[in-house]
């Protein structure tokens, strides 16, 4: 399981159990641990980090959870939360590790190594997350009507706390190594073999007695084995030092022994090799010891809790983060909101700690799948999508505790470690918080004036607002207060505000010239939208091309001919034309069977897949967090439990792979003008290039009038905000589109 960091000396140590165990049991499930189990025990998707995505794990989760219920075991999922300090580091070193893994299988498939390629890709997923995967495992959870629990921070943390208290909630806890570090009874279930009725499982009790040493000796050897907030302790990464790689806990024993067991003493011995390769990794290590002794989770009455809160520091700050109010954890448990907008706030830096020069930063924008740097990539990150974030955390930390008012919100990037940029602090809080408050609906107005509305669908949204009698009746009044908002209501005042502030409405909540391309494009959409009313996001699609136009990434610009995968044939123009169609495709989804993709790829399309992440994880924030200001202010009506449908019913969560954007350019790459044989040859298409695609004619239909609804946009716009060369690209790639399609 190389996307998990295992050590092969405690896994030498499982031992198995029958399945009947566990009857009649709930089981404590690590979600992420889970998700890294499906993802990396299935050959059927080798090409992930190739893609972005995948198309098989639905059903693989959904076949598994049939097993569990099955054998009548329970499974409780216990989900991340936020980020621990140390985390991001770790995260940086891994994917920039699976990078490196899938740099060398683009050179076996440029090279005409196909099957090499697959392999190599196959080997590796540290470069995608499993957090990409939460909401669709949370979203079957609850068709099936399982309960699982979002953690404050790690799900190891959590899950030990059921075991600690002997919790009637559970009968056993399953995860990474990682939880052996935590005070849990005994074993820890490594993986369930259901059609041999195993489980194999380790023992913590075992553990120490063939190591030979006491609890806290043990936590010390798993956090220079190296965790997810720990980078392993450099001595034990050296092929010089230890000779067989990667090594495990019984190394991180035997350096330990020569230092009488005492870390401190250990980094003076290396003292060479930290200073050549990580000089800070003992300030490191002591705030991960002091995080895993000090862990925080959920009491079984509800109550945020740390563990042994008597022993903290007046310096827990350093390594627990700030403490956010309970009520910010709630959401989060809840599924309102996701981790993504709390992690700057809870790791920003106070007063004290901003005047000092700091080698982390708040946040850090995370590596690429595709690893690639380029001049448009490094400035959407470092400036444009900045300004997205900024104003998130304005809304968020207007709402908060007036000490966070004085702490300062840092970004760094995975692409250069010396890059730190202030991202917030009470200075620059901006307008926003005052666009938020400018709104003011009522339901009844809604209802006389579009009878027909439907609520969060983006459409409905954009289009009352060409309605001068409802925009007067838009604005906020002081001896009027929001409140007790449905939860129809508050996905609308969500996308009328997320408009406002990304400057698609102005301050008199009248469509801008960018909210007007908006509205023409939507417009344009809706008879596909309508006719394809089972395809969804395509209304939220349409806002990330906007915004990727704007911030001049969404054209036929910046080809990185390096990169590979690029339209072949016809003309400059045609190639042009063809790259801005298929990276319009890119933004939606290939319908495709529970089986492994086994098209033709294209790193041009995923480098694209990057920007267009960044700019819709951007977006996302900012939703959530108008959405978390939303009950933090009072206005929504709380007595109703859906908060989990709420927020995943708001855009930008959907993030999909490059396989349309690749179906499309190979496509059109081998049709002709006005082509003859162009029905025979979408019919034969399929088979020969995606032949597990389920409705190959319906989705490029779909792509290829999603790129006209958004044309019709740009054809909206004044040249003061899109040049004529600009157009003129856009107008070129319509009239290829109308020879061909």
């Amino acid at each position: 399981m190389e996307a998990l960091l295992e050590d092969a000396y405690i896994n030498s140590q499982v031992a198995s159990y029958p399945v009947s165990m566990l009857e009649d049991h709930a089981i404590a499930v690590d979600a992420t641990y889970y998700l890294h189990l499906q993802l990396d025990s299935q050959p059927s998707e080798p090409l992930l980090s190739a893609l972005g995505g995948v198309t098989g794990i639905q059903s693989r989760i959904e076949n598994d959870l049939n097993q569990w219920q099955a054998n009548n075991v329970i499974p409780f999922f216990i989900f991340d939360g936020q980020n621990l300090k140390g985390q991001d580091e770790v995260n940086i070193r891994r994917a920039r590790e699976g990078i490196a893994q899938t740099d060398r299988a683009w050179e076996q498939y440029f090279n005409g190594q196909a099957d090499a390629a697959v392999q190599s890709f196959g080997e590796n997923t540290n470069a995608f997350h499993p957090h990409n995967f939460y909401r669709l495992l949370q979203g079957i959870l609850k068709e099936r009507k399982l309960h699982f629990l979002v953690a404050p921070f790690n799900a190891a943390a959590q899950i030990a706390s059921f075991d600690m208290t002997d919790s009637d909630q559970v009968g056993g806890v399953m995860g990474s190594v990682e939880l052996l570090m935590y005070p849990i009874n005994d074993c820890v279930i490594r993986s369930i073999d259901w059609e041999t009725r195993t489980v194999r499982a380790v023992s913590k009790t075992h553990l120490l007695s063939v190591l030979n040493v006491a609890d806290h000796t043990f936590v010390d050897l798993m956090l220079m084995a190296g965790t997810s907030f720990l980078p392993a302790f450099p001595a034990l990464t050296d092929g010089n030092i230890i000779k067989n790689q990667p090594s495990n806990i019984n190394d991180a024993l035997n350096i330990l022994r020569v230092a009488r067991k005492d870390v401190t003493q250990v980094c003076i011995t290396f003292v060479d090799t930290l200073k050549a390769q990580d000089p800070n990794w003992l300030d490191k290590y002591r705030k991960a010891r002091m995080l895993v002794d000090h862990f925080t989770y959920i009491k079984e009455n509800g109550e945020i809790t740390v563990h042994n809160y008597d022993t903290l520091t007046q310096d827990n700050y350093e390594y627990l983060g700030l403490s956010l109010p309970p009520e910010m954890f709630h959401y989060l448990n809840t599924g309102l909101i996701g981790p993504r907008i709390l992690n700057p706030i809870t790791h920003a830096f106070t007063q004290a700690e901003a005047s000092k020069k700091q080698t982390s930063a708040s946040m850090e924008v995370l590596p690429t799948l595709d690893g690639t740097v380029s001049p448009e990539y490094r400035k959407l990150v470092t400036q444009q999508t900045p300004q997205i974030k900024e104003a998130a955390l304005s809304l968020v930390v207007a709402r908060l505790h007036r000490a966070f008012l004085h702490s300062t919100v840092t970004m760094g990037v995975w692409f250069d470690r010396d890059f730190k940029r202030k991202l917030w602090d009470f200075k620059n809080q901006g307008p926003y918080l005052e666009q938020w408050k400018s709104w003011r609906v009522s339901a009844e107005v809604v209802e006389k004036l579009f009878p027909d509305f439907v609520h969060g669908s983006i459409f409905s949204e954009v289009l009352a607002l060409e309605k001068p009698e409802f925009v007067a009746t838009t604005f906020s009044q002081k001896d009027k207060k929001v409140k007790n908002l449905s939860p129809d209501l508050i996905k609308s005042f969500s996308i009328w505000r997320f408009l406002h502030i990304r400057g698609y409405v102005d301050n008199k909540h009248e469509l801008t010239n960018w909210g007007k391309a908006l509205s023409q494009a939507l417009t344009a959409l809706q008879p596909t939208a309508k006719r394809y009313w089972k395809v969804p996001h395509l209304y939220e699609s349409i806002i990330v091309a906007l915004e990727l136009v704007r911030f001049d990434l969404l054209n036929a610009k910046n080809k990185h001919e390096e990169l590979r995968g690029l339209p072949m044939h016809g003309s400059e123009d045609d190639q042009l034309s063809l790259l801005l169609i298929s990276r319009c495709a890119c933004l939606l989804k290939l319908r495709h069977e529970s089986y492994g993709y086994t098209g033709p790829l294209s790193k041009s399309l995923l480098a694209f897949r990057s920007l267009a992440s960044e700019v819709r994880a951007a977006d996302r924030d900012l939703v959530e967090a108008i959405l978390a200001s939303t009950f933090m202010a009072a206005q929504a009506d709380r007595r109703k439990d859906a908060n989990w449908e709420l927020g995943n019913s708001l855009p930008f969560h959907f993030d999909p792979d490059v396989s349309l954007g690749i179906a499309v350019k190979t496509f059109f790459d081998e049709i002709n003008p006005n082509d003859p044989e162009m029905a025979k040859k979408k019919k034969n298409f399929p088979s020969s290039y995606i032949p597990y695609a389920t409705a190959f004619p319906e989705d490029l239909e779909i792509a290829c009038e999603f790129f006209k609804a958004i044309y019709a946009g740009i054809k909206a716009l004044p040249q003061r905000e899109l040049s004529a060369n600009d157009q003129a690209v856009w107008e070129k790639a319509a009239k290829y589109l109308e020879a061909r399609a």
